[in-house]
């Protein structure tokens, strides 16, 4: 096996397709990249919502990360299982999760939870809970700096932070930024421009501490901004597409020391005509909210990707070739997140040698009653 062909697994014939294999050597390396752009491992609150794997989790805490984000309370129970120290639910609860989330902190003492707000009729819902339960909540005010998706904007966030910060129910935990809209290509521009954008929450931050006397502890970034934001000092940081990579954020962060980590296996079922082979790769097998291509199928790099639907996968390729049906190829994601969702475990290799299969446990939106 050489660099060129770090994927190959050795049983081939092992392998349902459409499938997903994981390598566990290259997610440690991922981890080990991780760890020296933060330069400080406790800086790393790190998202799980692209592999939602307990073994990655087990993974980053032998190399002594300890706090976690998560999207959904199916990954917040992972999180759970793992005996993380913190747990951020990065998405702001309506009223049937708040409820679960206040059952967890309850249940499980050893760990600190906590989550976000960014508008009054939640604050005060949560705060009725809390109060209601004889708990407290830890909020994190979530900043809209340009995203336009969640948070409030940082010259109207002042007020909903003082007013947790006042609220006997309720716990000041600072503020949480995501701009994953920040994604020029070029590093130099990327940086610039997350340093224009958050100069905003840098006068929010300077307001605060004069109202309060205190500073406020921030959570910044994603995957594009997050070295921009490690050249900063004093914040922490969430990565989370670091770990297994894609080829979307390879084109955004062409020089990151981030390496793909994960690919999905595929083989061809059909040639209905010249030139034109079939793929079992739809886009129930693989993120499908780009246009295509989706995926690029290693040693068919010059293939045209003609259409997908939901089992196959339709590509033109026209030099020579000896292909089979039954051929077993590999194929790495533009967007690694929602492609792993789709599948219920991963195969793990090392050394082109399989090893058991890794389950995909916070994969569901519903959780048992």
């Amino acid at each position: 096996m050489t660099e060129e062909t770090w994927y190959r697994v050795n049983k081939e014939a092992e392998l349902l397709t459409p499938g997903l294999i994981v390598y566990p050597d290259r997610v440690k390396q991922n981890i080990e990249a991780m760890i020296r752009t933060a330069k400080e491992v406790d800086r790393l609150i790190p998202h799980v919502k692209t592999y939602k794997m307990p073994a990655i989790v087990s993974l980053q805490m032998e190399l002594g990360i300890k706090q976690f984000k998560c999207a959904t309370l199916s990954e917040m129970e992972m999180l759970i299982g793992c005996g993380v120290a913190h747990i951020l639910l990065a998405m702001q609860p309506t009223q049937e999760k708040a409820i679960r989330w206040l059952k967890a902190q309850q249940e499980h003492p050893e760990i600190s939870f906590s989550t976000l707000v960014d508008n009054f009729e939640s604050l005060e819902l949560f705060s009725q809970l809390a109060h209601s339960q004889g708990q407290k909540m830890s909020l994190w005010v979530d900043i809209n700096n340009g995203m336009n998706r969640t948070g409030i904007v940082p010259e109207k966030a002042l007020e909903l932070y003082l007013s947790i910060n006042t609220n006997p129910n309720l716990i000041a935990k600072g503020l949480h930024t995501y701009d994953g809209h920040i994604r020029p290509e070029p590093l130099e521009e990327r940086v610039a421009k997350c340093n224009s954008d958050y100069k905003a929450v840098e006068a929010l931050i300077d307001q605060i501490k004069i109202e309060t006397g205190t500073f406020p502890t921030q959570i910044t970034g994603g995957s594009p901004s997050f070295y921009p934001h490690a050249l900063r000092k004093g914040n922490l940081l969430s990565p989370g597409t670091t770990l297994l990579w894609d080829l979307g954020y390879h084109k955004i962060w062409q020089e990151s020391p981030f390496i793909p980590a994960a690919v999905l296996v595929t083989r061809l079922i059909s040639k209905p005509n010249k030139n034109t082979y079939c793929f079992d790769l739809g886009h129930k097998a693989v993120a499908s909210e780009m246009p295509l291509p989706r995926v690029v199928l290693l040693g068919l790099e010059g293939a045209v990707h003609k259409g997908q639907s939901e089992e196959h996968l339709m590509v033109e390729y026209k030099a020579p070739n000896a292909f089979k049906i039954g051929d077993l190829f590999y194929a790495l994601p533009y967007h690694i997140c929602p492609t792993v969702a789709k599948y219920n475990q991963a195969y793990t290799a090392v050394k082109g040698e399989l090893g058991p299969s890794w389950t995909i446990e916070a994969r569901h939106y519903q959780l048992e009653s």
